[in-house]
């Protein structure tokens, strides 16, 4: 008599050889990427292979430089608007006052 197995047995051994089956087409994948980029390089472009892994580090290090705009009033002009904008918004005047009617409606910003 055959042993049967169980429903979860069967899944496990499904499980290894899904494995195995995505284990070597990824091999065959690397292979065939791999080729290309000797070819690219050898032609003087400057390629390489990374992985997902050190991608997601490199952005969560972009991530961390980025500034977030305050809910409050510009301290220069004193007053907020739509779209928000902070001091550094006045980096081209020369004399840091607030902004006119007209320069808002230059930058596309309403008092708010």
């Amino acid at each position: 008599m055959a042993k049967q197995t169980s429903p979860l047995q069967r899944l496990r051994q499904l499980d290894k050889q899904r494995e195995k089956l995505l284990d070597h087409a990824k091999q065959e994948a690397l292979a065939v990427v791999e080729h290309a980029l000797e070819a690219l390089n050898a032609l003087g472009f400057s390629f390489r292979l990374t992985d997902a892994a050190s991608r997601k580090t490199a952005k969560k290090a972009v991530e961390k430089r980025t500034r977030m705009m305050k809910d409050a009033p510009c301290p220069i002009c004193g007053f907020k608007t739509s779209p928000t904008h902070d001091g550094r918004a006045h980096r081209s005047q020369k004399s840091k006052k607030p902004f006119t009617p007209d320069e808002l409606k230059e930058r596309s910003l309403m008092k708010v």
